[in-house]
């Protein structure tokens, strides 16, 4: 499952589009005061047509969505984001009623924007390993944010 979450319009409002990679799945379209807030497509080229009309409306893409990646072995899925300085995981067995809240979720939460984004690399590299390959591959940027008071936490004494 594929799923881009943008932001955008007057006044700002939070759209998803959602791919079902089951050609036998149905789409539905979700709207709220006109506008649509959700759309899933079972077609790929209609998910990114979808996709490209948003952006082309002005609206971008949230930072969950930018580094949004599904990993898939050959009965489990797992899905990694990164939101702020929040590393969410999301993962389970994959079932043809497979919806988004399928699974388990995880989010675990650092100190650090820097220590949240070595956590995700690192849990995507760790994936990897274990044979779990990526569908619908695409470049991911992580933005910068800037620098926020840090957490408190424990520090180690010398």
């Amino acid at each position: 499952m594929l799923l881009r979450e943008l932001i955008g319009g007057d006044p700002p409002y939070r759209c998803r589009l959602i791919l079902r990679d089951d050609p036998s799945a149905f789409g539905h379209r979700v709207t709220g005061g006109g506008r649509v807030t959700e759309q899933a497509l079972t077609r790929l080229a209609d998910f990114e047509e979808a996709v490209a009309a948003k952006v082309a409306e002005g609206f971008a893409e949230t930072e969950r969505s930018l580094t949004r990646r599904v990993l898939v072995s050959s009965d489990r899925f797992w899905i990694v984001a990164l939101d702020g300085d929040t590393v969410r995981t999301q993962f389970g067995r994959i079932l043809t009623e497979w919806r988004e809240s399928s699974g388990q979720n995880r989010d675990k939460e650092f100190r650090d924007r820097d220590r949240a984004v070595a956590a995700y690399h690192r849990a995507i590299a760790d994936k990897l390993k274990e044979g779990y390959e990526e569908r619908y591959a695409r470049p991911v940027l992580i933005a910068d944010v800037p620098n926020a008071a840090k957490k408190p936490g424990k520090r180690k004494s010398r």
